[in-house]
């Protein structure tokens, strides 16, 4: 019967999410059919079925899935709620989490209680917002996994508006990476992380002055909550999207901006230099630590993916060392010829078919692109380069670097197709356009 009613709610919510789909204005757009952006939308939800089916009955020891680990911890917080609302109140805030009273709360919890302070990721945003959709899912992994789907779809929907004027040659072009990318559309419709880092990066560009044309009180008052859903995940990522936003389009060019203004940016970007170069050791130190943090669980788990056991001195000649095998195995791995478990060699043949048809497209297409163009391109190589570096010298298992990396993905494959002949495109498809 509990089932049943599962069952209905799951049915009743996709119909709201299809029925605001088809109505509410922000999903109007004149090339794409409201009716497209629904199969979009069903798309994402036919994955985080098939992710959470996976998860629950191919990889039965649910206690070593991050999905399960992510709502097993969220369930212990939301029904805290009901018991100590003060308590509740602290942890959902983070003000008195350290007390000793509500520490006592949170300690059987598996992923919550890792350290906020983490400069690669943290768990505890995520864990707090799935504790609230509880109390719309009553507690349903699989409607959990609905709700959170409808709220990326809605960050991906605000991506493709965004980058729409950059591809009206052939802006449905742009459906491939952000819509239809096989690996991205499976790892960003679970209860993981990287569905709420697209959903954050996503709100920061659509409310990023240079795209939209928003008012500029509304583009002050998402970014810094897009900042704040991107930082509390994954602090990296936030300080990467904020240094490479210098190269995306302003209404104004940068040359044509106060001399003042470009003063203090000199001045913005020298700081930065200095910090690094001061932090320099410390920096290398938080990425091995954070290396080692992972092979010691993947050899405490004996993770059949793993591609270092080694546990290496926090130091920067070490993180220097490792640099080009981080690369390989970020961007390259998993080799079809390595074999393995059945979905790894999916996902082997998958990227090296993305990686090929890249290669393709730019070996036939390639066209140099204007200011704007070359600007939007080089964000986005810069922006995907360095998280898959960061996610190669802190990630040595393949099964963890194959869904971490969709949040880079898209965007290598976006900064690709801002270098094409787009009318070649089009006409190759369509010889009568």
């Amino acid at each position: 019967m509990v089932q049943l009613l599962y069952i209905a709610l799951y049915i009743f919510y996709t119909g709201v999410f299809l029925f605001g789909i088809s109505k509410l204005k922000f999903f109007e757009m004149e090339a794409t059919s409201k009716k497209l952006l629904s199969l979009f939308f069903l798309l994402k939800v036919v994955a985080g079925l098939l992710l959470t089916l996976v998860y629950t009955y191919y990889y039965t020891d649910t206690t070593k899935a991050d999905i399960y680990r992510y709502f097993n911890d969220s369930k212990i917080i939301s029904s805290i709620l009901f018991s100590n609302p003060k308590v509740w109140l602290k942890i959902m805030s983070g003000l008195g989490i350290n007390d000793a009273d509500t520490f006592r709360h949170i300690a059987p919890t598996w992923y919550f209680s890792h350290p906020a302070a983490d400069m690669v990721t943290s768990n505890s945003f995520f864990i707090r917002v799935l504790s609230v959709l509880n109390y719309f899912s009553f507690y349903n992994i699989y409607i959990n996994t609905l709700l959170l789907n409808f709220i990326a779809f809605t960050g991906l929907v605000a991506l493709y508006k965004t980058l729409r004027p950059y591809f009206d040659e052939f802006e449905q072009l742009l459906y491939l990476p952000v819509f239809l990318l096989p690996s991205v559309v499976f790892w960003s419709s679970g209860l993981l992380k990287e569905s709420f880092l697209l959903t954050g990066i996503a709100l920061y560009l659509y409310a990023w002055p240079g795209f939209n044309n928003l008012r500029l009180w509304k583009s002050m008052f998402f970014i810094p909550i897009a900042l704040m859903i991107i930082g509390l995940t994954k602090i990296y990522v936030a300080v990467l999207l904020l240094s490479f936003s210098l190269f995306l389009p302003s209404r104004n060019s940068i040359n044509a901006l106060p001399s003042a203004f470009r003063r203090r940016l000199l001045v913005f970007v020298a700081a930065c230099l200095v910090v690094m170069n001061y932090y320099g050791q410390s920096f290398c130190e938080k990425i091995i630590e954070k290396r080692n943090e992972f092979t010691a669980l993947v050899i405490s788990e004996k993770a059949g993916s793993a591609l270092d056991t080694k546990l290496l001195t926090p130091d920067c000649s070490n993180l220097i060392s490792i640099l080009p095998s981080s690369l390989v195995n970020s961007v390259l791995r998993p080799f079809i010829w390595a074999g393995g478990a059945i979905f790894q060699s999916i996902f082997a043949v998958e990227n090296a078919m993305f990686i090929l048809l890249m290669l393709v497209l730019l070996t036939f297409f390639f066209k140099w692109p204007d200011a704007k163009k070359l600007r939007l391109a080089v964000f986005c190589f810069l922006f995907a380069f360095f998280n898959y570096l960061i996610i190669g010298l802190t990630v040595p298992v393949m099964g963890a670097i194959v869904h971490y990396r969709v949040v880079a993905a898209p965007f290598l494959f976006i900064g690709v197709l801002l270098l094409l002949d787009l009318d070649k495109i089009k006409s190759k498809f369509n010889p009568r356009s």
